[in-house]
């Protein structure tokens, strides 16, 4: 299953140089996370009934600027997961030409609101991220487990 959220570049995300700076990325990365986890069912109810997300992790690698004057559209999917965690995939597309702007990828953790600590999903939630895996296949997405090196090379496009 892959989520998707479109979203217009907005003036005051441009920098001197006329592109996206950086915080932006993370702000639309987020808002479309937020939508795809409440589409699991991890949403405000999820929070009532006593269990949250933490942020584990966050990667955004930059693969080409974005201008004013675009829509980006943000395609989000599951790729993996266990009894506690999930890690989000997502792919940032300028909509002028359908190129890769950028990916971003998230480690979840469940928390229990009250203990603070990392706990299992409920089975309904397990099971709405097993459906979600399974839903876009075995195909790896583009940019999968890059990490700050130099010696990682160009980012794939």
């Amino acid at each position: 299953m892959t989520f998707i959220y479109r979203c217009p570049v907005r003036a005051s995300w441009l920098d001197i140089n006329g592109h996206m700076n950086v915080v932006p990325y993370f702000e639309v990365f987020f808002e479309a996370c937020t939508l795809a986890c409440r589409d699991l069912g991890l949403g405000l109810t999820y929070f009532e009934q006593g269990q949250s997300l933490f942020a584990g992790d966050l990667h955004i690698t930059y693969v080409r600027e974005v201008r004013a004057g675009s829509t980006l559209t943000v395609k989000t999917r599951i790729i993996d997961f266990d009894a506690k965690r999930f890690v989000l995939h997502q792919e940032m597309i300028d909509d002028r030409d359908g190129a890769l702007a950028a990916t971003a990828e998230h480690i979840q953790l469940n928390v229990g609101v009250g203990s603070r600590k990392v706990e299992p999903f409920r089975a309904e939630i397990f099971e709405a991220l097993r459906k979600a895996r399974r839903d876009h296949g075995e195909s790896v997405p583009r940019n999968v487990g890059r990490a700050a090196t130099l010696n990682a090379g160009a980012p794939e496009r």
